[in-house]
């Protein structure tokens, strides 16, 4: 049975209530309309009235509009836009740009505070890594969120592989995940370790006595 699936401004799909204008609608119009027109043309009767019973298109499109912020930028899953790397080469996000000095503190003692409630193992269940990170993006302008998380990211590699090489210097024994003393950190500052750091393409390493370099990897 052919469906003429058509939304007019009077329908009960509503439609017309919708700001076409908006940079939302016209992202989701352009990155989903066609899709949902494909999938209105393959509905049975049944599943026309089930549809239009919930709001049809006119629903659809709204709950799209949501996952856009007002410019038409696709927001993720913690409402940041700018997180989106469909279409873009690694090298052009994973770039080492400058962090504020702020945002290197907050990371830095949340990376001992978890270091030591967590005996130096990383526990996904109980890190507030991604409320920090969510906070540092939606702080800084769209087009450095992805570069900035990136970099961030290589100095919370640094903070927590000092930590890691103060407890192992002070008990070589030490393994992740053993009780240590967590006055051994007390000396571990995080301009102490920034001092260590130099650039090496997209990353940070540490320079060695001699002048040479280092990689970070526990």
């Amino acid at each position: 049975m052919s469906i003429n699936i058509s939304f007019n401004a009077g329908s009960s799909g509503g439609y017309s209530s919708i700001n076409k204008n908006s940079a939302q609608y016209k992202a989701v119009e352009r990155d989903h309309l066609s899709a949902i027109i494909a999938n209105e043309a393959s509905m049975s009767e049944k599943e026309r009235l089930i549809y239009e019973t919930f709001g049809g298109r006119d629903t659809i499109i709204k709950n799209y509009m949501k996952l856009y912020d007002s410019n038409g930028n696709f927001l993720n899953a913690y409402g940041v836009a700018g997180m989106c790397v469909d279409g873009k080469s690694p090298s052009e996000y994973n770039q080492i740009i400058d962090v504020s000095e702020d945002w290197r503190q907050e990371m830095f003692d949340m990376v001992k505070r978890e270091f030591i409630q967590e005996n130096g193992v990383a526990n996904g269940d109980t890190t507030k890594r991604t409320s920090l990170y969510t906070a540092y993006q939606k702080s800084i302008k769209i087009d450095d969120r992805l570069k900035g998380t990136w970099t961030l990211g290589q100095y919370e590699k640094a903070y927590n592989k000092a930590f890691y090489d103060a407890v192992k210097a002070a008990n070589p024994n030490w393994q992740q995940g053993q009780p240590f003393d967590s006055r051994i950190l007390d000396s571990v500052t995080r301009e102490s370790v920034e001092s260590q750091l130099v650039k090496s393409g997209n990353t940070f390493v540490k320079k060695s006595s001699s002048g040479s370099t280092l990689d970070m990897k526990i």
